[in-house]
């Protein structure tokens, strides 16, 4: 039963920041790059803020020790840093149709970005990154209004249910 969810919620955040992604690339670079205030300060830095974290905690699950800090190993444009979240979101989707039910349930001992050791249960850290991308999404949404673009997508999870793209 946990296996279903969590391959739910990976194929939602998929498709949800899929939307998002389709939105964002609508807008000129200006919109893209323009000072808001929020968590970080542009559509660009929040966007490059979610792959991020979703990249460093997918490292995290395939066991590397020696992950470089985001900002040193990417410097491109929006259409290129969307792609780059599509893909390490088709590999959570992969991911989660893989693991076994027992898997999830297995510690997993990993350091933080400052070198603290955790030991924490797959579920519980696929849970955490799905919903650090919802926060975000919601975050995205605003400054897309702030922005003035005129599509803003719906990415609520009962949207994703009643498309024909989920499980």
């Amino acid at each position: 039963m946990m296996k279903q969810l969590i391959q739910q919620y990976a194929n939602y955040n998929l498709w949800a920041n899929s939307k998002m992604a389709e939105a964002i690339n609508l807008l000129a670079d200006e919109q893209q790059h323009r000072e808001i205030i929020s968590s970080f300060n542009s559509i660009y830095k929040t966007v490059f803020h979610v792959w991020g974290a979703e990249l460093i905690w997918w490292k995290r699950m395939q066991k590397e020790t020696h992950i470089l800090k985001i900002e040193d190993t990417f410097n491109g444009s929006m259409i290129l840093l969307c792609n780059a979240w599509n893909e390490v979101d088709q590999q959570w989707v992969s991911f989660a149709n893989e693991i076994s039910e027992n898997s999830l349930d297995e510690k997993l001992d990993y350091r933080t970005m400052k070198g603290d050791l955790f030991s924490d249960e797959p579920y519980l850290i696929l849970q955490h990154v799905f919903n650090h991308s919802t926060y975000h999404r919601g975050q995205l949404i605003t400054m897309l209004r702030q922005v003035g673009a005129e599509k803003i997508p719906n990415g609520d999870f009962i949207a994703w249910t009643r498309t024909k793209d989920n499980l």
